[in-house]
Order: structure tokens, then C-alpha cells, then sequence
């Protein structure tokens, strides 16, 4: 390989890191903070306030429930009930609305959906991003490898001789970032 080519294949990889340097910290971390959301009290915490009411006979809301779970075919109480609109109910059964019944009496129709998770690639974003039914050892391995991957971004970003043109790849791979995160 000639010394020109080398030159070239160098500055492209000084640019394009430099430019991902933002994304590749971003990613990194938060991937550290999912990988543990439940010790962050999965990132939110709950404001309630609490007001008395007249005590109410609860018997209509059950004979609507059970009207409903008799057109589906269901014995089970729904994890989630939607009321949208004047004219759907949504029945959501399972985690996540996994299987959802959309009511339009209105229309006279019951439609029923189910989640059919396309493999390998649910598994490989439960595993990956989502740390869900995942070991403890692929947990620490994403981990230990997010902190590779943060501590070789910031040295690699302190060993540099910069030049301008650093110095605005860096900073638009920052603005473009910080960007994304606010009309995201």
C-alpha cells in the first residue's frame, strides 16, 4: 500500500471517529443505564395526589367489562382497558398490549391483534438493546464493554494533535447530536 494511501485510510478514520466520538459516548452510556433501568427506578418517578370521592356502586363498570370479555371470547380481566373516543374500547392483554382487541360498537366489529415478533431479530433487540431475559453474565459483558467503548472515545479524543478541521468534526458531530435529541 502506498504511503498516500495510507495517509488517506488514516485521515478518514481520524475524521469519521472524531465525528461519531459524540454518538459513540451517547451510545455507550445510555446502553449502560437500560442495561440497569430498574435500579433508576426505570427513569421516572410518580406524582400523586389523592382526592375523596362519594363512594359508587362499581356494578355497571363490571357488567360493561363482562359484556365486552363475552364478545371476545375471554374470561380473564384485561390487563388495560382504553376508552377512545365516544365509540372504541380497547381491550390490552398481556405485557405491552400483546394481544389487543379493538371494540367500534358503533361499526358493529371486534378486531383482534396479536404481537408476532420476527426472529432472530426480537431476540437479537432484547438481547442487545433491551437487557430483557438476558443472563447476568451478557449484561456484564454489555457493560464492561460500554465502559471499553467510553474510556477509548475520551482518550482517543485527549491524544489527538488537533486541527481545525478536528475541531469542527468534533463539534458537529456534538450539535448534531444534541439536536437529534431535542426534536426527538
Amino acid at each position: 500500500m502506498s504511503p498516500e494511501t495510507k495517509r488517506l485510510l488514516r485521515d478518514l478514520h481520524r475524521w469519521g471517529g472524531l465525528l461519531v466520538a459524540a454518538f459513540a459516548l451517547f451510545y455507550a452510556l445510555t446502553g449502560i443505564l437500560l442495561n440497569h433501568r430498574k435500579a433508576f427506578h426505570y427513569f421516572y418517578r410518580l406524582k400523586t395526589e389523592k382526592a375523596r370521592i362519594t363512594p359508587a356502586d362499581t356494578a355497571r363498570i363490571r357488567e360493561f367489562v363482562d359484556h365486552y370479555k363475552g364478545l371476545i371470547k375471554r374470561r380473564d380481566d384485561p390487563t388495560v382497558i382504553k376508552i377512545k373516543g365516544s365509540n372504541t374500547v380497547e381491550f390490552l392483554y398481556g405485557s405491552h398490549g400483546f394481544v389487543r382487541y379493538v371494540i367500534r360498537p358503533d361499526r358493529g366489529e371486534i378486531v383482534r391483534t396479536e404481537k408476532v415478533f420476527t426472529e432472530p431479530w426480537n431476540r437479537l433487540n432484547n438481547m442487545l438493546h433491551k437487557a430483557v431475559k438476558t443472563s447476568s453474565l451478557w449484561v456484564a459483558f454489555s457493560d464492561v464493554f460500554s465502559g471499553l467503548l467510553i474510556l477509548s472515545t475520551i482518550t482517543g479524543l485527549l491524544v489527538f494533535r488537533y486541527r481545525r478541521l478536528d475541531v469542527f468534526l468534533l463539534i458537529t458531530g456534538i450539535v448534531v447530536l444534541v439536536l437529534l435529541a431535542v426534536v426527538g
